[in-house]
């Protein structure tokens, strides 16, 4: 698509996200070029360990324009055709694209460029419970829970877990009564241990003003009606906000250092700890379907049985090649993240676990 006119500034953008909320077809609109036809504004915040001008060479994007210093609008091109996203920068370590392309192809364009070249970009990890934070931010609409074993294990495992009750359970609903849904499902005692929420649709209301959000759990907001770009903005800054504090949470406590002291090295951070909540029969099996270099979890290393069924890999993230060990016993894994290691990686173990293999499991951190 041609952009005889790009957009020149950062309220100009808003003016165009704003028009297309209102379902306003405006002069702007139709200047820009954009095609946006009736699609929906769509936001994915990225957690990113690379500077905007290396983002700017990577070889996913066909055209970069900078409309500001920390704005950049960039052109990309896959099977569903080519499109326009706006990446904002001014963050050093949470980035937000927007669109106005329909949704395969932006799902398409972010996938891209999380596994580009170079790599040093990744979606956030939201854990279940924090999905469930966000449902409290507005009025609940809709729901989506997921639990998916069966893509990353393969069937002769499950079968030999019989502790699993289930190993794929996708439930959906929306409407007024949503939350509803949910909390009679949490509280059944036969399906409540397999509740992993993926989806919220909330509709927040602020000064007259309100929006309709659909947040998923990597990170991704589809925006499907409302009157307020600010209120849009506002509800994407709170939610990055909580990420980076779970994010700092991690890193400040949880980073496994030496540091030089009159007594020689002394260590500090300890292990992030994850607790399941019934036991892995076979630990060294349960490894192979995690540290195989894979989506979702990204992992490589060397697995070694330390005890009957106890394991140690050391490991490298694919994502941006940090180190970490993990120690894993029947009923816990520990991640130890080694020297200035992305606390990303950790949040990624226990988001795709709890997709994955146990949607009960608990992340135990230090607060403060």
């Amino acid at each position: 698509m041609a952009t005889s006119q790009p957009i020149t500034s950062r309220s100009e953008m808003h003016r165009v996200f704003e028009d297309r909320l209102q379902n306003v077809h405006s002069d702007l609109l139709e200047d820009t070029r954009l095609d946006v036809g009736r699609n929906m504004l769509k936001t994915a915040l990225i957690e990113t360990n690379i500077s905007p001008a290396a983002f700017r060479e990577k070889p996913v994007l066909e055209e970069v324009i900078k409309i500001e210093e920390e704005l950049l609008m960039v052109k990309t091109k896959n099977r569903e055709g080519e499109g326009w996203l706006f990446v904002d920068v001014y963050d050093d370590r949470l980035w937000s694209i927007y669109s106005l392309t329909p949704s395969t192809f932006f799902k398409i364009a972010i996938s891209d460029l999380l596994n580009s070249d170079g790599g040093g970009l990744d979606r956030l990890w939201l854990p279940s419970g924090h999905i469930e934070e966000i449902g409290d931010m507005g009025k609940f609409e809709g729901v989506k829970m997921s639990f998916e074993a069966e893509n990353i294990f393969p069937e002769e495992f499950l079968e030999d877990n019989d502790g699993l009750r289930f190993t794929d359970l996708n439930i959906s609903g929306s409407g007024r009564n949503s939350r509803d849904l949910y909390n009679i499902l949490r509280q059944t005692e036969e399906v409540a241990d397999y509740i992993s929420l993926t989806r919220v649709q909330i509709r927040r209301e602020r000064d007259g003003h309100f929006i309709r959000e659909r947040v998923t759990n990597d990170g991704k907001f589809t925006t499907r009606g409302g009157d307020s770009i600010r209120l849009h903005l506002s509800t994407v800054e709170e939610i990055k906000a909580r990420y980076e504090q779970l994010l700092t949470r991690v890193e400040n406590h949880h980073r496994i250092n030496a540091t030089e002291s009159d007594h020689g090295a002394r260590a500090s951070g300890g292990p992030v700890v994850i607790e399941f909540s019934h036991p892995i029969k076979d630990v060294e099996r349960f490894l192979s379907h995690i540290v195989n270099s894979k989506e979702p979890f990204r992992l490589t290393g060397h697995i070694r049985q330390v005890n009957e069924n106890a394991c140690k890999v050391d490991a490298v993230d694919g994502h941006n090649g940090d180190r970490l060990t993990l120690e894993v016993a029947d009923e816990w894994l520990r991640v130890y993240l080694h020297g200035d290691a992305c606390g990303n990686t950790a949040l990624r173990l226990f988001s795709n676990l709890q997709h994955y293999y146990d949607p009960a499991a608990e992340l135990v951190i230090r607060n403060g």
